[in-house]
């Protein structure tokens, strides 16, 4: 069947290069889903062939999208990198990527006016030439373990009472939300786990796999924010965030505030008329509205606090989102690609520190499924790296991706 041929030349060619993403250390998704929000409800709008996601070493994150298509020729060439520039637009992506097998000169010349990247078939095989030593297949790229695992999940989620949305939001959604919406979610699932959703395997460990990635991205968003507004001005953003769900919106707050004032000054009133007539005042602690606005998790705090660690050791904690893939979405369904040579810089002992410090953030935070994730600290992470990505000087004559 024709279609189903180019359905599979199109699939591997989206597997080729988010293959080549991570390698270089982008966290990478295929087919993510771009949604829009209408009156809160979660809308699929299209979806991204790959979507690859880095932090830089002040821990500030950078986005990527990148459309494949097998096809010949240039039949749908400019258009396609007209669309892949407004989808970049909505999605706030920092750069955009049009792969195809072969490119027009007059496509190169469209790409370098709006600012795309086109890359032909040949570009994308000359990056690989320094892969050879990487598994073609491992974590959610490609057909793996976890991707059975991850279909028999989204099944059984089908017959149990948890949001689809909430669900979705934290698989897809959470890698590019801010930290105060992440955790909000976490809340949510908390409270479903907590009031009579039993979550069966494998979707509590798929569930929990996606929680702690969401979690650990959220982190190293915070950290990046550190410098800029110190760790307390991250806390009071993600309380003021999930209160009024725009942490940098205070008038909530104020007005809140403002009611707290005059109830106080009300009961006051009334306390000394009580004792103007003789009447002995009975003293109550009385509710706050700005607190219970404001009301943050107990494990607040530790989510500060593996912040605050994640940009002490950017150098590592930047590397952490490629680690916890490999972990709880390859490792955790006896894969064996997490343990090829060319992952061993992902597997050191200040790696292990850090997904110790998330782990035990996402225990206080979902209980009832972070024990799922209790085999991945079994894991060596003694592991010296050799050379995570050979020296590409020796292809220089054949690498390269050009806006000209």
């Amino acid at each position: 069947m024709p279609g189903k041929a180019a359905n599979e030349k199109g699939a591997d060619l989206e597997r080729r290069f988010a293959r080549a993403e991570f390698a270089e250390g982008s966290l990478v998704r295929l087919r993510h889903p771009v949604t829009h929000q209408i009156s809160n409800r979660r809308r699929v709008i299209t979806d991204v062939d790959v979507l690859s996601l880095d932090f830089d070493a002040r821990l500030r994150p950078q986005l990527g999208i990148t459309e494949c298509k097998s096809t010949r020729g240039q039949a749908g060439e400019q258009d396609r990198l007209l669309w892949l520039k407004g989808m970049q637009s909505l999605v706030g992506a920092d750069r955009a990527s049009l792969v195809r097998e072969s490119v027009s000169p007059a496509g190169r010349d469209v790409a370098r006016r709006i600012g795309v990247d086109l890359i032909g078939g040949d570009e994308l095989a000359r990056r690989e030439k320094v892969l050879d030593h990487m598994p073609d297949r491992f974590a959610t790229i490609g057909a793996t373990a976890f991707t059975d695992q991850a279909a028999k999940a989204a099944e059984q989620l089908k017959t149990i009472g948890l949001r689809s949305g909430l669900v979705a939001f934290l698989e897809q959604d959470a890698l590019l939300a801010e930290p105060h919406r992440v955790l909000g979610a976490l809340l949510t699932l908390d409270e479903a786990t907590k009031t009579g959703a039993v979550v069966p395997m494998p979707l509590a460990s798929v569930l929990a796999g996606h929680s702690l990635q969401a979690l650990l991205v959220a982190a190293l968003r915070a950290g990046g924010r550190i410098d800029v507004i110190g760790v307390e001005g991250v806390r009071r953003e993600i309380e003021q965030g999930l209160g009024t769900g725009d942490p940098h919106d205070q008038q909530l707050f104020r007005v809140a505030e403002m009611a707290d004032t005059l109830l106080n000054q009300e009961l006051a009133d009334i306390h000394r008329a009580y004792r103007a007539q003789g009447a002995t005042v009975i003293e109550r602690q009385v509710p706050s509205l700005r607190q219970a606005i404001a009301q943050a998790p107990a494990w607040l705090p530790r989510f500060v606090d593996l912040a605050e660690r994640l940009r002490r050791r950017t150098p590592v904690a930047r590397q952490l989102p490629q680690t916890v893939d490999l972990v709880v979405f390859d490792a955790l369904y006896d894969g064996d690609a997490w343990s090829a040579s060319s992952f061993d810089h992902l597997f050191g002992r200040e790696h292990r520190q850090l997904l110790t410090v998330a782990l035990e953030c996402l225990a206080s935070a979902l209980p009832a499924l972070a024990g799922t994730l209790d085999p991945v600290t079994e894991l060596p992470f003694d592991r010296v790296p050799t050379a995570a990505l050979r020296d590409r000087t020796a292809h220089a004559a054949g690498y390269g991706v050009s806006r000209s």
